[in-house]
């Protein structure tokens, strides 16, 4: 009998239970920022969208003894092809207009509406019409600290804690000596966000006796429009404090769709 055929001989003769089974391979979880860029992914942001544009602010500066009215600006703004517009209403451009005349005479005068006007700013509208590039850059090496589901509007939904990575140039870095960055997404049943809260803290000293601390807070509700996923409120809570100085700046946009 040649070796070969004892071999075979062996290999059959052997009980079933002598045959080692191949080892199991775990599955790899999903990970759950690179799920949430596949889903942005197929919100390209091609269909027009159209929207009435509330913004209001108001900044504060240091002890102010008269806290500063809040100024509100609405305009009409769409997206499509033809790219972003925005219209004002001439009466909200005469009112501006007045407010600066007014400080010709009173230099301490508020200026609300033309601070409104102008803070409004059209990239950042932009952003609101087409939230997808702005979430990217965001999700760019994020960390998932938390992957839990808790209630959101009444109902169990699924939210990401992320540690987040600031862009910070290099000329401002070496200023730095703390980072805090967190963003929480709420997310719908089919992966798209609802909501989202920012927060980035950063601290750190200029010429080794000025220190400063800018905290920047942001808290996002989206809805969709075709194949946009739009930001219909902001609210952004920026305070900065240095040198003895402190400076607040509190804004809300909402946009209404006009169908």
């Amino acid at each position: 009998m040649s070796a070969l055929a004892a071999l075979l001989l062996l290999v059959l003769a052997a009980p079933p239970d002598t045959v080692a089974p191949p080892p199991s391979v775990a599955p790899v979880p999903p990970d759950p920022v690179a799920q949430l860029v596949g889903v942005l992914a197929r919100l390209p942001a091609t269909t027009p969208v159209r929207a009435r544009v509330e913004h209001r602010v108001t900044f504060t500066q240091g002890d102010e003894e008269q806290a500063p009215p809040a100024g509100t600006a609405t305009a009409i703004a769409s997206s499509g092809p033809e790219g972003l517009r925005i219209t004002w209403s001439p009466s909200l451009l005469a009112r501006a207009e007045a407010e600066e005349r007014e400080r010709l005479q009173n230099p301490d005068a508020f200026t609300p509406t033309r601070d409104a006007v102008s803070d409004l700013r059209t990239l950042a509208l932009a952003r609101a019409f087409d939230a997808v590039p702005e979430m990217l850059r965001s999700l760019h090496e994020a960390r998932v600290l938390e992957d839990e589901v808790e209630p959101f509007e009444g109902a169990p939904t699924r939210v990401l804690l992320l540690q987040v990575k600031p862009a910070i140039a290099s000329r401002d870095r070496k200023y730095v000596r703390d980072v805090e960055a967190t963003a929480r997404i709420w997310l719908g049943p089919d992966g798209v966000p609802l909501a989202a809260d920012r927060r980035v803290l950063l601290k750190g000293r200029i010429f080794l006796v000025i220190t400063f601390e800018i905290e920047q807070k942001e808290s996002l509700r989206f809805g969709r429009s075709g194949d946009r996923l739009v930001v219909l409120r902001q609210e952004s809570d920026n305070r900065s404090s240095g040198a003895g100085e402190r400076r607040d700046r509190l804004a809300v946009t909402t946009l209404s769709l006009v169908e």
